[in-house]
């Protein structure tokens, strides 16, 4: 029970920290691609300073490395669809649209666990469903309407990365599988780059002070530090647990909104 209560509370700081991701996803100028670019960079420039974080990386077989740099490769274009959804709509937007991720946790866990569904968990993640329709009704412009489908699509990704890091807490160290996630990322993202810049050439620039500052605090204090208690509380607990604590987020997000933006 106090295990519970560690991984619940761990789950809390983690969510909180996550609701201000919003915020500076708002605030930094840059586009959503090259943000999130920025993002795992620093992440993974930063955790090289961790001691024996490579040394414990090399223990990992291939067939580990490349599940958790495909679950990686979910993470960062989770991001992208989830940063994109903050520029073309708003904070408040992207954060309630990430509710949705207990109710695509309660419908794809069963079927990819091959388990039986649960009653209470597909209802508890339903409840969500008549507030995402409200907010998308009350949506005029067609930037806020694109916007809110990118969340939408955040969340699903979303689901998918809470359950199958599941399976990997139990054996490997969070900063082992955040390393090794970010680092991917990183890579998916650098080879996507070229494709990227055909299109939006001029959207891709180093960032000015403001915006490196707000990005360093982005990688570490809303990245390392949130995913790995994230990654310690899933190890307590399940996939639809952390994702309905992770419910909470619209919530701090909109009240850091209201008082920073």
């Amino acid at each position: 029970m106090e295990i519970r209560s560690k991984a619940y509370l761990q789950m809390n700081i983690a969510t909180f920290l996550w609701g201000l991701t919003a915020i500076l996803g708002k605030v930094i100028s840059i586009g959503e691609y090259p943000l999130v670019w920025y993002r795992v960079f620093f992440v993974s420039i930063t955790m090289l300073f961790i001691p024996k974080l490579l040394s414990q990386v090399k223990l990992l077989d291939k067939k580990t490395i490349l599940t958790l740099s495909g679950i990686g490769v979910l993470l960062a274009v989770h991001w992208v669809a989830w940063y994109g959804s903050i520029k073309y709509a708003n904070a408040s937007v992207a954060v309630s649209c990430i509710a949705a991720v207990s109710l695509f946790v309660a419908i794809l866990e069963p079927i990819i666990n091959k388990t039986k569904f649960d009653k209470s968990n597909l209802i508890l993640g339903m409840m969500v469903i008549p507030g995402i329709l409200l907010i998308n009704q009350s949506l005029d412009l067609p930037s806020y309407k694109f916007g809110f489908l990118l969340g939408i699509l955040a969340a699903f990704l979303a689901a998918f990365f809470n359950i199958f890091n599941k399976k990997y807490t139990q054996d490997i160290a969070p900063n082992t599988i955040t390393f090794v996630q970010m680092f991917s990322g990183l890579i998916f993202l650098t080879f996507c780059l070229p494709f990227y810049m055909m299109y939006n050439a001029e959207s891709f620039h180093l960032p000015d002070f403001k915006d490196f500052i707000f990005l360093l605090i982005l990688s570490v204090f809303c990245t390392v530090i949130p995913y790995n208690l994230f990654l310690r509380a899933l190890k307590a607990s399940d996939a639809f647990t952390t994702s309905l604590i992770n419910n909470l987020e619209p919530i701090y997000g909109i009240i850091l909104a209201i008082i920073l933006l």
